[in-house]
């Protein structure tokens, strides 16, 4: 009889155990080893420099490395696989941005995985918005300059990449101006601008992220930028409204995301240590020195945002007649 006591007395205390484990297992201090932060661009581009202030900051906060580690190429589907397939414990998580987290899952007619049942939004952090950009030694000199040297020949114009916000809106463009231009698609906004420098491009509607530094040292001329107000950095550039083009507007955001199942404690503590980050003052010079705006969207709020945005981008992609690969 005793035995039996026992015996029922263990097996209780073993199911108690396993129902208290995951609990255990969520409240267990975080990070306890370095952060892998994924990149799907190359160095130097505008996803890049926010993952490595991200990395420093937070980093600094936790007393843990945030290793920063990119892998580009097939659009940003590499990295993003890469994360997709992390284990779901906050130690591999991926710093994207509507390219590789909303308009690729209208892109590949085969991703490897499901852009919302499989992915996990935990902030969006900033945004930026778009510049038509030509060589500084182009004779081009004028939005309309470009609209002129389109129809008279054929033009090619850079982008990030295969997809991209600045594939989509030079599509755009293209088709609402009647110009003549070929896409030609690098792996990241960096070697995109680098080859518009260079004067191997004719133009490229670049993030105005990747492209201010290069209009402040005069590398590059800039012919319209979106939103709706001008640059004040740039006053004497127009706006994609003010020439009658405001459909061409469009902005690129960048957010963290992590694999699906990842426990929400770790989540909401990303959350919180992102919503310290975005309006510590050192941040927000450096990143509006960079050409980007604060564009805060909590853990909640970022769920119910991003598939929004898979939908909106999707429909972007469908509208250029762009072909799922």
């Amino acid at each position: 009889m005793k035995r039996c006591h026992r015996v029922s007395l263990l097996s209780f205390l073993a199911a108690c155990l396993a129902v208290a484990a995951p609990a255990f297992a969520q409240s267990a201090p975080y990070p306890t080893k370095p952060v892998r932060m994924i990149v799907p661009f190359p160095p130097g581009g505008t996803t890049d420099v926010v993952a490595r202030l991200v990395g420093q900051k937070v980093g600094a906060k936790w007393g843990q490395p945030i290793v920063v580690e990119n892998m580009a190429g097939a659009s940003g589907l590499i990295g993003t696989q890469a994360g997709v397939r992390a284990a779901p414990n906050g130690y591999e998580l991926t710093l994207g941005n509507n390219q590789t987290h909303a308009t690729n899952a209208s892109l590949f007619a085969k991703p490897g995985f499901d852009m919302i049942r499989d992915v996990q939004p935990i902030a969006f952090l900033v945004r930026t918005r778009h510049v038509v950009i030509v060589p500084a030694g182009s004779s081009v000199r004028t939005f309309d300059d470009l609209i002129a040297a389109g129809k008279a020949r054929p033009l090619n114009y850079a982008s990030s990449s295969q997809g991209s916000a600045s594939h989509l809106v030079s599509e755009a463009l293209r088709a609402r101006t009647g110009i003549q231009a070929t896409h030609v698609p690098y792996k990241g906004a960096a070697p995109a601008v680098a080859d518009v420098i260079a004067g191997h491009v004719d133009f490229m509607t670049a993030s105005y992220g990747s492209a201010v530094a290069f209009l402040q040292s005069g590398k590059v001329r800039g012919l319209a930028i979106s939103g709706e107000k001008r640059e004040p950095a740039f006053p004497d550039m127009p706006t994609f409204a003010e020439l009658g083009y405001e459909t061409l507007s469009a902005d690129t955001w960048i957010a963290l995301f992590a694999p699906a199942g990842t426990p929400r404690p770790i989540l909401q503590q990303w959350s919180d240590a992102l919503a310290e980050f975005v309006v510590a003052p050192d941040v927000v010079e450096k990143l509006r020195v960079a050409g980007f705006d604060i564009w805060f969207k909590p853990l909640p709020e970022a769920e119910s945002f991003h598939a929004k945005e898979v939908a909106r981008w999707g429909k972007m992609v469908r509208d250029a007649g762009i072909t799922a690969q």
